[in-house]
């Protein structure tokens, strides 16, 4: 069994796991706050730290940080393990400290540095398919700079624009931010790479983009409805704002191991040409 098949059944037995898990919650046990329910919101973070691992594992064929690729496949994976730290961290404020959904706590540190990882996760996969080539046509400097620019009102319209800050702490006003403008920052920057990687390397690179950028999109629809349930008070252990970030860390993983085998493509595509 080579690596990429090995690595695709652990992540789906994972996922169907939690998934199973959560339609158990939602059809068979109707008060929210029961130990099923915590047990689901305290250890679904273990997604996105295996896909982390394996994300490394895959960075270590590229050298890590000495290729566009491997840089791309370690921020990505940093990424997914500062997730599962973050959670980690609430974890033990639960169950050392008895402190249930303790928003916002140490553990945003680790939220807060995925940020930066995805985005400089992505500016390499866009290095690494040639996207700066692509900068070039007036068309594609004009999507580089509205795209970015329409997220972030989007964002803003649809979660700060009728925000109250008054009587907030400053952490809280700052995290309500932070969060969905940094997200949508990356969001749009998948999305505009996708777009400018459709005839580069012959296409190879636009398949493992698009599962990045369900990834983003996922987590981006997890982080803003965390955020409105926490705001209303409507958050629950096992809620849907849970199951977006397990289908979010599912997705990012499987993107990293489509990476494994990106050189065999690339070398058939080059193979084929020739032979054209």
């Amino acid at each position: 069994m080579n690596k990429r098949i090995a690595f695709s059944a652990l992540s789906i037995v994972l996922f169907l796991f939690y998934f199973i898990w959560w339609l158990y919650l939602k059809q068979f046990v109707p008060e929210p706050y029961t130990a099923l329910n915590d047990y689901y919101a305290d250890t679904y973070g273990i997604m996105a730290g295996v896909g982390g691992l394996i994300g490394l594992m895959v960075a270590t064929k590229y050298g890590f940080l000495k290729s566009y690729v491997g840089k791309a496949i370690t921020f990505f994976s940093l990424g997914l393990i500062s997730q599962f730290l973050g959670q980690l961290s609430y974890t033990i404020l639960f169950y050392v400290y008895d402190i249930e959904n303790a928003y916002p706590a140490f553990g945003e540190v680790f939220f807060l540095a995925t940020i930066p990882f995805y985005i400089f996760g992505l500016w390499f996969i866009g290095k690494a398919s040639g996207v700066s080539v692509s900068l070039i046509g007036f068309k594609n400097r004009i999507s580089a700079v509205l795209l970015p620019l329409a997220m972030i009102g989007a964002s803003y319209s649809l979660f700060l624009r009728n925000y109250d800050s008054q009587d907030l702490p400053f952490n809280i006003v700052f995290l309500d931010y932070v969060y969905p403008i940094g997200q949508a920052i990356f969001f749009s920057l998948a999305l505009l790479i996708f777009y400018l990687t459709n005839n580069i390397l012959g296409g190879v690179m636009r398949s493992r983009v698009l599962f990045i950028l369900f990834s983003l999109l996922f987590q981006y629809i997890a982080d803003s409805l965390f955020i409105f349930e926490t705001r209303a008070e409507t958050w629950y252990p096992g809620g849907p704002s849970d199951l977006m970030f397990v289908i979010s860390y599912f997705l990012m993983t499987m993107a990293l191991i489509r990476f494994e085998n990106i050189e065999d493509e690339l070398r058939k595509r080059r193979e084929a040409n020739v032979s054209n």
